[in-house]
């Protein structure tokens, strides 16, 4: 009997750590870890004032390299070693995980199609309105069809933010006709005062 095997070609993969105060050392082992065969290249930007510059540093960065894809990981997670070929595997042009924000009570960084947030993310992959980039692999001609600012975010009056840098790039990214995708079945983790 032959087993057939899943073969695709070598990808190019900027990999992006946003980061304005040290990568966590449970995220640098977690990156460490991280099996694939594909050529990487890492970007870890440290001088943009906000993550909304940051990300769009990264970006740029990934264009400039000639990247298949960028996959973004913020300074502070946890995940398996076989997320990234997990994430490859499924083929989407935009695809995050399902993380909690460093909150209390948690809930999930997802907001499926009908505008809801999930107290838990259901374990399975599903098309959602937005997810956050905290890791998100994004194919690189969304960045070619989506106008400039790739990341931004928009503020009440007051200043509260009413919308986050990964919710602004979700909705631009689907306003162009790019689905965005979430892999529930990732344990991914947000370090902070614990694993949230």
């Amino acid at each position: 009997m032959i087993l057939e095997s899943k073969i695709r070609k070598i990808m190019k993969i900027t990999i992006g750590i946003p980061t304005n105060r040290g990568v966590k050392a449970k995220t640098t082992l977690s990156l460490l870890e991280m099996r694939s065969k594909d050529d990487f290249h890492f970007v870890v930007a440290t001088e943009g004032y906000t993550i909304s510059e940051n990300r769009a540093y990264i970006a740029t960065q990934a264009l400039k390299n000639n990247s298949d894809y960028l996959l973004f990981v913020d300074d502070d997670m946890v995940f398996p070693p076989d997320t990234l070929e997990r994430l490859l595997d499924h083929q989407k042009d935009v695809i995050g995980v399902a993380s909690n924000s460093r909150m209390l009570p948690l809930k999930t960084t997802v907001q499926l199609l009908d505008g809801t947030v999930p107290v838990e993310f259901p374990k399975e992959l599903l098309e959602v309105k937005q997810v956050g980039t905290g890791i998100m692999l994004i194919k690189m001609e969304v960045f070619e069809k989506i106008d400039k600012p790739y990341f931004n975010t928009k503020s009440h009056e007051n200043g509260f933010t009413l919308m986050g840098e990964d919710a602004w790039f979700c909705e631009k990214a689907r306003e162009k006709g790019f689905k965005i995708w979430c892999d529930g079945t990732l344990a991914v983790k947000h370090i902070g005062d614990f694993l949230y």
